[in-house]
């Protein structure tokens, strides 16, 4: 409080001050990087859904989820498994799953142009 009534008369007594010696560094982002400029027709849309499971299973995959050495959050936790499953398909069942996965994309694409209108 003292040092508000010292106006700066004191040229040759320089006081340092901890928080003043931040380096900022910062890096350049193009537009393309950030994202504009693309076409977003191409662009699968990304968003929050809401899936019933019953106690069991949310459990089961959230314990799921803290064991591993990530600590992951239990929507990457369905996305292993899910991934793990598809891997151990056969040929023949691949070709439907990745017909029906598909549809429903192309479906939420759809949905998604036309909420934008």
């Amino acid at each position: 409080m003292s040092g508000l009534l010292n106006h700066g008369d004191n040229t040759d007594k320089k006081r340092e001050n901890p928080d003043k010696k931040v380096e900022v560094s910062a890096a350049t982002v193009s537009r393309s990087a950030a994202g504009f400029g693309h076409d977003s027709s191409d662009v699968i849309p990304t968003f929050d859904v809401n899936m019933r499971l019953d106690n069991h299973a949310r459990n089961a995959i959230l314990a799921l989820a803290k064991t591993t050495a990530d600590k992951r959050t239990a929507a990457e936790m369905v996305t292993i498994l899910i991934e793990n499953y598809v891997s151990s398909l056969n040929p023949k069942t691949m070709d439907t799953y990745e017909e029906l996965l598909n549809m429903l994309e192309t479906k939420d694409s759809l949905n998604y142009k036309l909420k934008k209108r």
